[in-house]
């Protein structure tokens, strides 16, 4: 658990590298410019930036990107819908949602894109208008070294991560005119990532409503996320742990590894993965000598298809077996 902030922050609460902040501090006079701290690391690196809505402050290891004093979100404003139209081949979407804290003046959109290990993250965080902002940021480490540079015109910030357990995050951060605050992660150098944050662009194309018609005894909707191309929905199944079901006009990741057997759904062919966990025994001694008990084993499937006629792409994961899921994913039907 973070401690707590100076006067500064009013709180944070950290989730991966995604976190919450509320604060009272405002951006720095328009038209100021901004010191060339290209070089530093971003425990050096100043508090404020001038001319920007969000602020950087620096704590316990990371630099916090923070929005304007939080207030609550307005009664129907819509999560922003913007992503990256270009990416390196081989990427897809794992998975995307909106969400935040509305009451806190939160309000986000994040998409995870992968490519065998490599992972992807992009998010924006809304700043309505007028005086309402959002009061989440990102976080880079404060060993990553700040590079200057542009982003669609605007003034960002790229940090060179430092490799840490084999894995390398680099950060690209910048806001548009709007203060609206776009960051985009992974192992990509700075000439990818930049690329990609060039080709971020306002998303409005709407997807038909479906529904699964067939589902497991038990199930009961968990969440639903919905973004002009793409709805994950999260199911709770008692005694199963629940599935989810994703679908989207964009290309979808599969998330097996091994080779996919290839499958029917409504005639068409589709991909599936099965992969069964590790199995654990542990063992207890006792007086009366010992017991070993069995944990894990279970079976984890990803099924992934193609309407042929509207091209929209399904995917559902669940520990099911394979005709079950086969089953559900024919039930697929317009609301």
């Amino acid at each position: 658990m973070k401690k707590t902030m100076t006067s500064i922050l009013a709180g944070l609460t950290t989730a991966a590298l995604t976190l919450s902040l509320c604060t009272t501090a405002l951006a720095a006079p328009a038209g100021k410019k901004a010191a060339d701290e290209t070089g530093k690391t971003a425990s050096q690196v100043s508090k404020t930036v001038p001319g920007r809505t969000w602020q950087r402050e620096y704590l316990e290891g990371y630099l916090y990107y923070t929005g304007p004093a939080p207030a609550k979100v307005p009664e129907g404003e819509r999560p922003p819908a913007f992503r990256p139209a270009w990416l390196p081949e081989g990427y897809a979407l794992s998975s995307a949602s909106s969400g935040g804290v509305p009451q806190k003046g939160e309000l986000k959109a994040s998409w995870i894109y992968e490519n065998g290990e490599d992972r992807l993250n992009f998010t924006c965080y809304l700043r309505p208008a007028g005086s309402i902002g959002a009061a989440a940021g990102a976080a880079v480490s404060g060993s990553s070294v700040l590079h200057r540079t542009k982003v669609q015109g605007h003034d960002a910030d790229f940090y060179q991560g430092v490799p840490s357990h084999g894995y390398l995050t680099n950060d690209l951060i910048w806001e548009n005119e709007q203060g609206s605050l776009f960051w985009l992660s992974g192992s990509l150098d700075q000439g990818a990532l930049e690329k990609i944050a060039e080709s971020v662009m306002e998303v409005t194309n709407s997807l038909p409503e479906y529904a699964l018609t067939i589902l497991p005894a038990g199930a009961s909707l968990f969440s639903r996320s919905v973004l002009p191309e793409v709805v994950e929905e999260r199911w709770s199944v008692e005694g199963s742990g629940g599935f989810t079901w994703t679908y989207s006009s964009l290309p979808l990741g599969s998330g097996g590894t091994g080779t996919a057997e290839t499958v029917t759904v409504n005639g068409a062919e589709a991909q599936f993965w099965q992969e069964k966990a590790q199995v654990l025994t542990v063992v207890t001694k006792t007086q009366d000598g010992e017991t070993s008990t069995t944990l894990g084993g279970s079976v984890s499937g990803t099924l992934l298809w193609t309407d042929p006629e509207t091209k929209i792409n399904f995917r559902l994961q669940a520990p099911l077996d394979k005709d079950v899921m086969v089953c559900m994913a024919e039930s697929a039907a317009l609301r």
